[in-house]
């Protein structure tokens, strides 16, 4: 069991589950083990319940020849992006859309047929990203249509930490600075900076203790961790390679 990465999934797990989009109705156990930093069976249990989580995760594990699922570089490799990513071909990711998600049934034959044939087509990796930005059903627990701000909330957005008043005053959020997602002449892109506000704590309880100049991910505006610059360069590198897979031509 590599409890570095179970308790690196649950952070980046947890607020979709906080909010009821993927995983089990075991939030308040995943933010319990992660307050007290505790990662066992039962942490294991709960992220593997969420479906498109797991079966990534599998096979970003199966293709490097990784034995652990939760292995931290496989882990690292969904949310974030390493070069364990690199070695993912395009036949078995789309295998894995087809077989394993079943999104010929989820999406319709027409949408998954013009789908997989990008996936054949073009460079992809099984990042968050590309299946936030290119699948636009959701195939967690929610399966609504994604929209520019669902797609903008449920990626893993990055931002520098800057002092504010607010955030002086109000202890609970930081802000950082980052790019939103916008659409413009029908092509998804990064637009100009903004000051961004993001939820440190869940139900009061706080994992993740940032200061200003540190580097952040975020999910659904909760604080994920803090990054390295590597990290947030793999980041930013492999949400535009699902940019750029979302604004190529069928």
């Amino acid at each position: 069991m590599n409890k570095k990465g179970l308790l690196l999934c649950a952070k980046y797990s947890v607020a979709p589950n906080y909010f009821g989009y993927c995983g089990p109705d075991e939030n308040r156990s995943l933010i319990d083990h992660l307050k007290e930093q505790v990662a066992d069976r039962e942490v294991q249990s709960i992220l593997s319940e969420f479906d498109t989580l797991f079966l990534n995760l599998n096979l970003i594990a199966k293709e490097n020849k990784i034995d652990d699922t939760f292995d931290e570089r496989v882990v690292e490799a969904y949310w974030v992006g390493n070069a364990l990513l690199q070695q993912v071909r395009s036949r078995d990711y789309a295998y894995l859309l087809d077989e394993k998600f079943k999104l010929e049934r989820k999406l319709g034959k027409e949408t998954f047929g013009q789908l997989k044939h990008k996936v054949l087509q073009y460079v992809l990796y099984p990042h968050h990203s590309f299946h936030v930005f290119n699948i636009f059903k959701r195939t967690g627990t929610d399966p609504s249509f994604h929209t520019l701000h669902t797609m903008d909330a449920c990626r893993i957005g990055w931002g520098k930490v800057i002092e504010s008043q607010r955030s002086q005053v109000k202890s609970q959020t930081c802000f950082v600075v980052t790019r939103p997602l916008v659409i413009l002449k029908n092509k998804l892109l990064f637009g100009d900076e903004i000051t961004k506000e993001i939820i440190l704590h869940y139900k009061g309880k706080r994992f993740v203790q940032p200061v200003s100049g540190d580097w952040v991910s975020f999910h659904w505006s909760h604080i994920c961790d803090i990054l390295n610059p590597l990290q947030v360069k793999s980041l930013q590198f492999y949400t535009q390679k699902a940019i750029d897979f979302y604004n190529c031509p069928q």
